[in-house]
């Protein structure tokens, strides 16, 4: 997936860009009467990225983000929650059961969200946050810089 943003600083090897968020809602035809959600606020995000090019403050660059790092992104803040609410609610409810205890269902909603609780208590604490593989692969527009001339005073 590329991108088009502008960047907002660079250090180093890297720079920090800024651009709107990519969104579904771009696309779909009734994004102007829509109030989901909020999808009629423009959003922005910024990222830190490899700047290849040696892009400099302000150039509109087009940054290259693999596909497979938002599948994995996608999982493991939503899909693995999802799994281990099902599972510890599962568990919850069987244990419940097999102990003759009243209400299984709300034991098992209970073991659930405690469930969902640890899982982003985990990810939190023990996902090692890994390179984006994010960069920078073309300059499609230079910022303009006007060159400032400081008159000598007179003498």
């Amino acid at each position: 997936m590329e991108q088009v943003v502008t960047v907002v600083s660079v250090h180093d090897d890297q720079a920090v860009v800024r651009g709107r968020r990519a969104s579904a809602c771009d696309s779909c035809a009734g994004k102007a009467s829509c109030g989901t959600l909020g999808s009629w606020v423009e959003r922005f995000a910024e990222m830190r990225v490899v700047n290849t090019v040696a892009a400099s403050v302000g150039d509109t660059v087009v940054v290259e983000v693999p596909d497979g790092l938002l599948l994995r992104v996608a999982f493991t803040l939503y899909g693995l929650p999802m799994l281990v609410f099902l599972i510890s609610g599962l568990m919850m409810r069987s244990l419940a059961l097999a102990l003759g205890w009243s209400a299984p269902e709300a034991l098992a909603a209970a073991g659930g969200l405690l469930g969902v609780a640890t899982a982003y208590a985990w990810i939190y604490f023990h996902h090692r946050p890994q390179a984006l593989d994010a960069r920078i692969v073309r300059i499609k527009a230079r910022a303009v810089t006007i060159p400032v001339q400081i008159a000598e005073s007179a003498r």
